[in-house]
């Protein structure tokens, strides 16, 4: 429903504002009174009015002045003005349109005639700001990246966006109109949706979220994330369905979870045999002291390899699935790796201020990840013995940042940066994943300062599968 158009009247007499008023007060419009330009002014860019009924000779301000100043404002540049005048010659109508007006009436009034023109002035004005909005709406819908439709209450296709078309494999958004909604899941997901969607529109939720999968148009399926929001459409409800394609996640995810097995296998299997290997070594050593310095020095360095074998296998282990993030979280597992580093001759300050709540698997690798190759950049390039590391829970979610006073990224990254520039783009992509962002605030000599920002919680598990 739309809200009553607001009309600004400013007149410097009282007498005629009052007369303004009472003729103008049962047409429904919210009326706003002005008694001078300064005010006018003022009031106009705190309302944004539908129309100003602006009186021409005014003592501090005159009418042709306001009404070039909301003209050279962006707020009030497009909103209709009438000049209430009682000068009728040409010279002053000239002057009048030359300053922006939209119209005139003249004093006295003739109360049906300015019923009349008010009522045309605003209509258009309506009729204006609903196009623009319409049409930026279109704009908005057609070059949105993630899928978009509209849906009435029967959860039928009214609307589809380009994106959702190609998520599909259709050619023209005309052959999703008048499908079920349901019937583009995957059919284990159906029944899910078909109640997710009654809980919707019954419900009038702003946001309620669904996990499914996706059928294209040649059959093969897709993990997807629909987000639904209730609205009424051509005075009927229905939901707006924004249809993000999950399959970069679910890729990350899966390789996730290759390395978590990986090292399962190797803290089970090699893990293992290089400690029992390094104890039957120092066992030989103990009970069998080599008389010739050849055999000694053998030993010793079969000794020394075995020593290295496990310092480098733990090193490993820990940066293909620190044990901590898996049992403790993410604090934990920063805080561990933080140790670690010690011995590498980085000094990590950690700051964390979360709630009791986990976070999702997904969204605490992501984040350790993107620390851990953060400050695997500091150890390497920023040539400082000292970083430090944010973790906070914001109102929309988790933020990571890792900052350091180094000499800083250059600006124009160099052959030898190669690898760190690939690191720098699967930060990226982890925040991105994850529907997040990372921010990289860098210039020479000043340090480097990479911001980490995930929404949390992501997906109600009420509907996720």
């Amino acid at each position: 429903m739309l809200r009553p158009a607001t009309v600004l009247i400013v007149d410097d007499l009282a007498s005629s504002r009052e007369v303004l008023s009472e003729i103008l007060s049962g047409e429904g419009y919210k009326l706003l009174l002005a008694e001078s330009g300064a005010e006018a002014l003022t009031l106009a860019r705190q309302a944004t009015p539908d129309l100003v009924l602006l009186d021409v000779m005014m003592p501090d301000i005159d009418g042709l002045t306001v009404c070039r100043a909301l003209r050279a404002d962006a707020r009030t540049a497009k909103v209709p003005v009438i000049f209430v005048t009682a000068l009728d010659d040409r010279t002053a109508r000239l002057a009048g349109i030359a300053a922006g007006c939209d119209d005139f009436v003249a004093k006295p009034f003739d109360r049906i005639e300015l019923r009349l023109r008010v009522r045309t002035v605003v209509g258009l004005n309506r009729y204006r700001l609903l196009h623009e909005e319409q049409s930026r709406f279109e704009r908005l819908f057609t070059l949105s990246p993630n899928g978009l439709l509209i849906v009435d209450g029967l959860g039928t296709v009214r609307l589809a966006n380009p994106a959702i078309v190609s998520l599909v494999g259709l050619a023209t958004p005309a052959e999703l109109t008048d499908t079920l909604l349901v019937n583009l899941l995957a059919p284990e997901d159906q029944p899910r949706c078909t109640a997710w969607l009654l809980d919707a529109v019954t419900e009038r939720m702003s946001a309620t979220h669904l996990g499914a999968y996706l059928l294209r148009h040649n059959g093969t399926r897709f993990p997807v994330v629909l987000d639904a929001g209730w609205f009424e459409w051509a005075g009927e409800p229905a939901l707006q369905v924004i249809v993000r394609d999950m399959t970069d996640r679910r890729r990350a995810e899966i390789l996730e979870e290759d390395r978590r097995r990986l090292a399962f296998d190797l803290h089970d299997d090699i893990a293992q045999t290089a400690t029992a290997v390094y104890r039957q070594i120092e066992q030989l050593a103990h009970h069998y002291k080599p008389r010739r310095p050849s055999a000694q020095s053998a030993l010793q360095r079969a000794h020394d390899l075995t020593q290295r074998l496990m310092r480098d296998t733990r090193r490993l282990l820990a940066g293909l699935r620190p044990a901590a993030l898996d049992d403790l979280g993410l604090t934990a597992a920063l805080r561990q790796h933080a140790t670690d580093l010690r011995a590498d001759g980085l000094r990590v300050d950690l700051y964390e201020h979360v709630g009791p709540e986990r976070p999702p698997t997904s969204i605490e690798t992501a984040l350790f990840r993107i620390a851990q190759e953060a400050l695997n950049n500091v150890r390497k390039h920023a040539g400082t013995g000292h970083a430090v590391v944010r973790l906070t829970q914001e109102a929309t979610g988790l933020r990571l940042s890792v900052e350091d006073h180094g000499p800083g990224l250059p600006v124009v990254p160099a052959p030898s940066l190669f690898g760190e520039q690939m690191g720098l783009r699967a930060m990226h992509e982890r925040a991105e994943i994850l529907g997040g962002t990372l921010t990289i605030l860098s210039a020479p000599g000043v340090g480097t300062h990479v911001i980490a920002e995930v929404p949390f919680p992501q997906i109600s598990q009420e509907h996720t599968a």
